[in-house]
């Protein structure tokens, strides 16, 4: 308790970050939270474990047909599926808890690196971007590359200081991201090991072993790999073919850097993309390298170095490269930008101020039509408006809107039958008396009610007693 009460009197800026970053995360967390596909892979995992007793090798499969991520995005929320009986309702605050452990982590590591004023700015941005608030309430695999990073962080910081076991544990970190959050950080590993080289006292064995520690992370997709006849090297393969083709890289680094690179960091602060507020990003960013270069400590040139090494390897990757492939880079530039606004009182107002409206009016501000609250609400109204009789049900929704209501049916133990007495139709954005008079044309005789939501409609079709 004393231990407590200590470190709360010396860390009071901390825990001001951490009320102000919990009450945003809770404030509409009930519409903030989706359940879409992405939320659905892991949910379907822990029905797989928890009723039947069977535990993936791999993750989700990613946007190239046959890759799969590793397992352990899924194995994390065994806890919250646990905790809520099969269902998602603890979900979304396993990962606000997350989100608070991470402010902590970040600030405490920055500040053992840097200095208090830089942990408490690059904290404060992370507590209450609303971005990174709906990365974290996304929840989804890519949410972990920030915490990945904080690792790898604090891991050269260790290694730099001449403790050869942290670039081991920095590599088993990377790995970790690699397999299990996102295969795009290979670029943040790949900035992790060439930093390392540069530092005096090299030990090739080290190296060695750290290679080993991050390859010992693909054990379970190799496992799974075997089991299916070389499924996932065979994809892999085919994916390397894809991506040899020549292309203009200076015309497709320019489209990068202009189009998705500036504007995605613009919008984690400012949550905008134009060319003003991308104009001032890019600003703070270069006074923020001038700064670290100036201040003629080799550590610290190794969060530019991130993200030009992370930006130069999308330069080479063919595919299509979605902004939030740069989330890897989040922690670099938050430090960065910090370390651009901690010694000139003018830019530190003028940012912080603007940051903190543009960010809390996002939150307040924030609707949706669809999340997992209204799917939720739809499952009970489809079991209770069935009354223990049989149903089935279809979807007839844009695709993005059609998807988790399948897994809460089966969390809920009232599986859709084909052939079922009731039949529920779903749609979005329809006028009742179109529905109500379109289904009863195409069934003849039954009773036909249109209800549930002022956007989702369903459409209830039964048989005349």
């Amino acid at each position: 308790m004393v231990i407590t009460g200590r470190f709360i009197s010396k860390n009071i800026p901390l825990v001001i970050l951490l009320v102000a970053g919990l009450f945003l995360r809770l404030y509409k967390i009930g519409q903030t939270f989706q359940f879409d596909y992405d939320q659905e892979v892991p949910a379907r995992a822990a029905l797989e474990f928890f009723v039947n007793h069977k535990i993936t090798l791999v993750g989700q499969e990613l946007s190239f047909e046959g890759f799969f991520l590793g397992p352990l995005h899924n194995w994390i929320q065994f806890i919250p599926y646990g905790f809520c009986g099969l269902l998602p309702d603890c979900v979304p605050y396993f990962y606000i808890l997350i989100g608070i452990l991470t402010i902590i982590v970040l600030y405490l590591a920055v500040k053992k690196i840097f200095d208090n004023k830089t942990a408490i700015i690059a904290s404060a941005i992370y507590a209450i971007s609303f971005s990174a608030i709906s990365f974290e309430i996304g929840v989804n695999s890519n949410y972990f590359l920030f915490l990945s990073s904080i690792g790898l962080l604090f891991c050269i910081y260790k290694y730099f200081s001449g403790s050869n076991k942290f670039l081991i544990l920095g590599a088993f970190i990377a790995g970790i991201a690699v397999v299990n959050f996102n295969p795009v950080f290979i670029f943040s590993s790949l900035a992790f090991f060439l930093f390392a080289t540069i530092r005096t006292n090299r030990n090739i064995l080290t190296f060695a072993v750290a290679g080993l520690a991050f390859l010992t992370n693909y054990l379970p997709l190799v496992i799974f790999n075997f089991r299916h006849g070389n499924i996932l090297w065979d994809n892999f393969l085919n994916f390397i073919n894809q991506n040899v083709v020549a292309e203009d890289y200076l015309v497709r680094s320019v489209f990068l850097f202009k189009d998705v690179l500036i504007p995605f960091f613009s919008y984690y602060f400012f949550q905008s993309g134009t060319l003003f507020f991308s104009l001032v990003t890019l600003i703070l960013l270069v006074l923020g390298i001038i700064l670290l270069i100036k201040s003629k400590n080799l550590l610290y040139l190794f969060l530019p170095v991130w993200i030009i090494i992370t930006f130069f390897g999308f330069t080479f990757y063919k595919s299509w490269i979605p902004d939030y492939y740069f989330q890897q880079t989040l922690v670099p530039l938050s430090i960065i930008i910090a370390f651009a606004i901690r010694k000139n009182f003018i830019i530190f107002l003028i940012f912080i101020l603007s940051f903190l409206f543009i960010n809390i009016q996002a939150n307040v501000n924030y609707s949706t039509v669809i999340n997992y609250k209204v799917k939720k609400d739809a499952i009970n109204y489809v079991i209770n408006d069935s009354k223990e009789e049989t149903f089935n049900v279809y979807y007839d929704m844009p695709s993005q809107f059609n998807t988790g209501y399948s897994y809460l049916f089966k969390a809920y133990g009232k599986n859709p039958q084909e052939g079922g007495k009731n039949l529920y139709v779903f749609e979005f954005n329809e006028s009742p008396d179109y529905l109500k008079l379109k289904y009863q044309m195409t069934f003849p005789g039954k009773i036909v009610y249109v209800g549930f939501d002022k956007f989702v409609k369903i459409t209830s079709i039964k048989n005349v007693n």
